[in-house]
């Protein structure tokens, strides 16, 4: 397990998460401006939770599009 740090309108929260989804986390987090040395404010977070929400979407579409041709 690793620990993700980070400060959210002036609230440090650490997270622990598998090694692997960690990295993914940081790198991800990092990519889209997200400090880990200083606070950030919510509409930062936002922006990364709904973008994650649209990939998670387009995703889920594309499963079951291939779900479906394999079907045929």
């Amino acid at each position: 397990m690793k620990k993700v740090i980070f400060t959210l309108e002036g609230k440090r929260f650490e997270i622990e998460l598998e090694n692997d989804f960690a990295d993914y986390v940081t790198e991800n987090l990092s990519e889209n401006d997200i400090a880990f040395n200083r606070n950030n404010g919510a509409t930062k977070f936002l922006k990364v939770y709904l973008k994650s929400m649209k990939n998670n979407y387009e995703m889920e579409k594309q499963i079951k599009i291939l779900i479906n041709n394999t079907r045929e």
